[in-house]
């Protein structure tokens, strides 16, 4: 399998430098360990802002990636950080393996917050060789990651935006509604949402982990937080709230019976 690797720091010194020491870690990896003699890692590219990376991932249609990416990518309070960066990257590649790399901790608080799944969060203050270590443990999680998830034959929903196919792991999915743009849909996730052409009687026909709750609404069991049946309503991780169907009271007992984690309100 190959693991393409992305660096992005707006400081271009930095991030060439960064990419030599991930180079040495995967090199000391490899030497010192023979499950990762062959392995297929290497920096393909580096950029210095997101639209950069934005525009490579998308352009080569990059999957299961390495990403290894500044916080703060710009002075300008404005501008988008590693971040939002990040959350573009996990809808476009959602097995990519996350890496912050900064010299600012006062950040960290800001990816949790934001619910990104970074596997590592590294502070590029420190000395090469204290870099290099780290990374090569981070790189060895993030190989280990990727590679256990395609054994586990992880599945996804497929569509189109444009010209733009998209894969979302089924397993991020909480739930789709009907757009108020006529002929779409709106697709909730724990990363984000996103709007395409579909309809929910063809998605429900085509995805079977996904539950009609509605004639507006489709959900993933797996990742409702609480049902409240007095309101009829249906509650997900991100306290977003929908009402489900009166006709569908069997469905929702199915569902409470099934997944019984799931609080009742």
């Amino acid at each position: 399998m190959k693991y393409p690797i992305i660096i992005c720091d707006d400081n271009k010194i930095l991030s060439k430098e960064l990419a030599q020491e991930v180079d040495v870690a995967i090199q000391n990896m490899t030497d010192e360990n023979s499950n990762y003699a062959n392995i297929d890692a290497s920096v393909a590219y580096i950029a210095n802002t997101f639209e950069q990376t934005v525009g490579y991932v998308v352009a080569n249609d990059v999957k299961n990636g390495i990403y290894f990416l500044d916080i703060e990518l710009s002075k300008e309070a404005e501008a988008k950080n590693g971040v939002d960066l990040a959350e573009f990257i996990k809808k476009q590649d959602p097995n990519g393996q996350i890496i912050f790399v900064t010299a600012y901790d006062k950040y960290a608080p800001l990816t949790y917050r934001r619910r990104i799944g970074a596997i590592d969060y590294i502070n590029k203050s420190q000395v090469r060789e204290e870099i290099i270590s780290r990374l090569g443990e981070t790189l060895r999680n993030a190989f280990d990651n990727i590679s256990n998830s395609s054994k586990l034959g992880i599945k996804t929903l497929t569509y189109k935006i444009g010209r733009r196919i998209q894969k979302v792991n089924e397993a991020d999915i909480y739930y789709i509604e009907n757009s108020l743009t006529q002929h779409k849909v709106r697709m909730v996730t724990q990363n984000g949402d996103s709007e395409f052409k579909g309809n929910i009687s063809q998605l429900d026909k085509e995805n079977p982990f996904l539950i009609k709750v509605s004639q507006s609404y489709l959900v993933n069991p797996e990742n409702i937080d609480e049902i409240n049946p007095a309101e009829r309503l249906i509650i997900f991780p991100n306290k977003d709230e929908i009402k489900y169907s009166r006709d569908k009271k069997k469905v929702i007992n199915n569902i409470l019976n099934k997944y019984q984690d799931i609080s009742l309100n």
